[in-house]
């Protein structure tokens, strides 16, 4: 599969710690107009600029990077190769007015993706405190004089300064001998920036045969306004996400395993949320995760000596890919979330359909000290291509979400399995404001999102074009640049392509995860690599085509939300009580403007019985000796559970009951004692198994005492 497919398609200051000799922190963030948000929806109209811009360079082109500069431009970062994308893919940098008419066109001369690891490619870009920019992408092919003038056939991350004129002002290359990935670049206000990387770690040496089996990490590398490195720091996990506060500190989101750090059972790596202050010292880490799994595991080798001990796993709450700050200090983590709470229940009902199906998006919010504060989730008409997502806050404290999605959810027609973007924004509560669905030509795939001053977005991506150009003896569509400037509602003028994403469900999920504090640190770091190369850029041409005609329009922000649907999952609202006194309340969440009031303590998730129970669908009663069986039963029932679903009667063969707790010995002893009441006899009574019988009547049933995930009873007739 080519580097386009893959792409759209994957399933899945510092205050600076000082120039060198120092030991305070003296370096705050550039202040610029994100770091200043009220987090209120004011009605007051604000003029705005909106179109629909594409970039050829060559023949295909992807627009990995965006950055709204502060004249009112853009400055769009990518990759250009020639057809079929068999030549040298190299990395282009598009400098364009407030209207996204390109000012100038430049091109690194070596081959700009290392190794063609999509997944990981990004183009970064940031404006410094004296108006000219910094760059860095991941970059192969260069000459290294540590290896004797060979090139090295691994990548590493160049960062390179130039002028608004697209000159290099300076250039240097950092990483390891292997593949190492720019994450995220920040502007200070001392004129330096700081860049957040991945490496591969140290002491493998050119000869690597396997570099997926070298374990990687994040590092935060600080360089002055002259390109030279002032300090670095290693964490011992990779982030995801990473975002530099106006305090100098950092909040990040990273995918940690538990059992580095203890004896926990984990089914992979878990999300979480991690604080660290303007030292790069690790405040508070809390994962995100669904509730545990509970499993019985007998012991012994004989009856008298066996016993039941109760096995507990790990489970993560989510796909989560960006985090943000709120307006009120908190922080919000989102991501995308297929309900794992309905899938390891085995309420297969529940699950999603097809791949391209709906998949919900989820916030969860902890506050500044780190407490869990809610869960909330927003679904969407439209089908899912992947677990890809990009969040951002906008000027007005809101924040908006961007993936890619299908043409049309659930089609088996091919041809509806083609991209488009999605963008939806949300307030602090997650409530949604608006829902856009951008269809553009064949195909459409979204790659960066920004905020911008009028309290709009600006996105790059790539689009398959409609055009095409005969390429060995067959004809091939052109793939260009994009690049959408939306106003703060989400609309362009006159855009036909951008309409309304259709309905949306809402729900509170905040029962159906917990956080827990997780083990995660930083050390120092001695880069293994700190190369002086120098960059070539050279002019390169660009087709600039327009499908949106930038018009200057006034616009009053749309500050309501949207109606939303109740979900079928009907979990605790996140306005219960906290604490072992939590009272439950299975309505699902409303729309509300209000700020929530920051609990003390965090909610207490629901079991998963409860989770079962609320999730089961109630079946029909098929025979009538399975009516006469179920009416004795259920009263009995109702009186030991209080709430009892029949959800199974296939061919009245058997009843199935679910509760809303595990069920215990003690039930069946109550249940027992009822029966009897009614003239049964008891055959066999043991743990969790009931025999009882009367003239013309038997029942087995079978209650899960040992099934911590479910409160179930079996009835054979």
């Amino acid at each position: 599969m080519d580097k386009t497919h893959l792409s759209h398609r994957k399933l899945i200051g510092i205050a600076a710690l000082v120039m060198a000799g120092l030991t305070t922190f003296a370096v705050g963030r550039s202040s610029d107009f994100r770091a200043d948000v009220s987090g209120s929806c004011g009605a007051a109209s604000v003029s705005t600029d909106t179109f629909i811009k594409t970039y050829r360079m060559r023949d295909r082109a992807e627009g990995y990077g965006v950055l709204s500069t502060k004249d009112g431009g853009y400055l769009v970062t990518g990759d250009t190769t020639w057809s079929s994308g068999m030549g040298v893919w190299n990395a282009f940098i598009v400098r364009t007015d407030a209207k996204g008419t390109a000012l100038w066109s430049r091109q690194f001369g070596s081959q700009s993706a290392a190794q063609g690891v999509l997944t990981e490619t990004k183009r970064l870009s940031v404006q410094t405190t004296d108006g000219n920019f910094v760059v860095a992408g991941d970059i192969i092919d260069f000459y290294d004089a540590a290896y004797e003038d060979r090139k090295e056939g691994w990548g590493d991350v160049l960062v390179t300064k130039v002028n608004t004129s697209g000159k290099v002002m300076w250039s240097t290359m950092v990483g390891d001998y292997s593949m190492d990935f720019p994450q995220k670049l920040w502007a200070t206000s001392d004129g330096g920036v700081i860049l957040l990387a991945k490496f591969k770690k140290t002491g493998f040496g050119e000869d690597v045969a396997d570099f997926d089996a070298v374990p990687d990490y994040s590092a935060v590398i600080k360089f002055a306004a002259d390109g030279k490195v002032q300090w670095s720091k290693k964490m011992n996990w990779t982030a995801t996400d990473m975002e530099y506060l106006s305090d100098g500190s950092f909040i990040a989101l990273a995918a940690i395993d538990p059992r580095a750090g203890g004896t926990d059972m984990a089914t992979g790596t878990l999300p979480t949320v991690i604080k660290l202050d303007s030292k790069l010292k690790v405040a508070w880490a809390r994962s995100i995760e669904a509730p545990s799994i509970g499993f019985a595991m007998p012991t012994g080798t004989s009856k008298a000596t066996m016993k039941i001990n109760q096995m507990t796993i790990r489970v993560p709450g989510g796909d989560f890919k960006s985090v943000e700050q709120t307006p009120d200090g908190g922080f919000i983590a989102f991501g995308r979330y297929l309900n794992a709470a309905q899938l390891l229940g085995g309420n297969a009902g529940a699950m999603i359909k097809s791949p391209t199906d709906p998949i919900a998006t989820v916030a969860v919010k902890v506050n500044a000290q780190g407490v869990y504060q809610w869960a909330r989730s927003v679904k969407t008409a439209n089908g899912s291509l992947g677990l890809d997502l990009k969040a951002v806050k906008t000027s007005d404290g809101a924040f908006v979400i961007m993936h890619t999605v299908t043409r049309k959810a659930g089609s088996k027609n091919l041809a509806d399995f083609a991209g488009n973007v999605e963008v939806m924004k949300v307030d602090s509560e997650m409530n949604p404001r608006w829902v856009k669905k951008i269809d553009l030509e064949r195909d459409a795939a979204g790659f960066d999102l920004q905020p911008t001053k009028d309290g709009g977005v600006a996105l790059s991506g790539r689009i398959i074009t409609t055009e095409e150009h005969m390429i060995m003896g067959s004809m091939e569509p052109y793939e260009e640049t994009l690049l959408i400037k939306a106003d703060t509602n989400g609309n362009v003028s006159g855009a036909g392509v951008i309409a309304d994403g259709g309905p949306v469900t809402a729900a509170d999920q905040t029962s159906q995860l917990i956080m827990q504090n997780m083990s995660a640190g930083t050390e120092e770091l001695k880069l293994p690599v700190n190369k002086k190369v120098k960059a070539v850029l050279s002019d390169i041409k660009d087709k600039e085509r327009t499908i949106a005609a930038p018009v200057t329009t006034t616009v009053t922000p749309v500050c309501s939300t949207l109606s939303t649907g109740n979900s079928t999952t009907k979990v605790a609202s996140s306005k219960a009580k906290t604490g072992s006194s939590t009272v439950r309340n299975r309505s699902s969440r409303k729309s509300s403007t209000s700020q929530p009031t920051a609990p003390v303590t965090a909610p207490t998730a629901a079991t998963y019985p409860q989770i079962n129970f609320d999730n089961a669908k109630e079946a029909q009663i098929e025979t009538e000796k399975s009516r006469q069986i179920h009416a004795e039963l259920l009263p009995i029932l109702q009186k030991v559970f209080s709430e009892v679903k029949m959800t199974d009667n296939t061919s009245g063969l058997w009843l199935t009951y679910l509760f809303p707790r595990q069920a215990t010995v003690a039930d069946r002893e109550a249940v027992q004692k009822a029966l009897v009441a009614l003239n049964y006899k008891v055959d066999e009574a043991e743990g969790g198994v009931l025999h009882v019988s009367k003239v013309g009547r038997s029942l087995r049933m079978t209650f899960s005492i040992n099934n911590s995930m479910m409160g179930k009873l079996e009835v054979m007739l």
